[in-house]
């Protein structure tokens, strides 16, 4: 969910287990658990891979977390305290220094905890759930944003919606997260794209070393 795994990438059950201190098991139950929820798909000699992402799911994703996410917003307008506010503009704050600086980890991580402290404010448990099991699948595409394409503190799109919660406008609050999700997903869908193309050529580069091999 917050992007510390790259589409593409092999993980695998013992080095996983080592840095986590815990046994094989529970990381291959966790792995199963991921597969189940379309964070993993199964890979070649019993590993699991982070999968490579099309443009359709990643446009239909995109359009789910739109209604699902933009309702958890509105309804946090009327619930979220003026405490949460404040917090999420001092982490909005935090997310910006650390754009700034290139720190993509700490972006992404401050970026989570930004917007589901948004969603929990909503008390609505069930499409949090739906909500969170969107990010697994979405999650590792947010290494791939091109930082250098950032927008500046005073125009980032968080910024409405911290002026939504803030005014307890609830559909404003649905329309700034929109817009936050159609904004990112405009530099992702590139890298989407070019992701794609990069999987697709070496595909056909390898159908054609071993269509070389049995030729020969």
């Amino acid at each position: 969910m917050a992007g510390r795994f790259r589409p593409g990438q092999r993980l695998l059950l013992k080095p996983l287990a080592e840095e986590l201190g815990v046994s094989v098991t529970p990381v291959r139950e966790a792995l199963l658990r991921l597969a189940s929820e379309h964070g993993l798909v199964a890979h070649q000699s019993r590993t699991m891979m982070v999968p490579v992402m099309s443009v359709a799911r990643f446009r239909e994703i995109r359009d789910i977390r739109i209604e699902l996410e933009g309702r958890a917003a509105e309804a946090a307008a009327n619930n979220i305290s003026s405490n949460d506010v404040v917090a999420l503009q001092e982490m909005h704050e935090q997310l910006m220094f650390a754009r700034q600086r290139r720190e993509v980890q700490t972006v992404l991580a401050i970026n989570q905890e930004f917007h589901f402290r948004i969603y929990r404010s909503s008390d609505l448990p069930v499409v949090c759930g739906l909500i969170e099991s969107l990010w697994v699948q979405i999650g590792p595409l947010l290494t791939l944003n091109d930082f250098s394409e950032s927008a500046t503190a005073k125009d980032h799109p968080h910024r409405s919606i911290l002026a939504s919660l803030a005014a307890r406008d609830g559909a404003g609050a649905r329309r700034s997260l929109a817009n936050d999700i159609m904004w990112a997903s405009h530099h992702l869908e590139k890298a989407v794209l070019r992701l794609n193309e990069s999987a697709e050529g070496k595909k056909k580069q390898t159908e054609g070393s071993m269509s070389s091999v049995g030729a020969n």
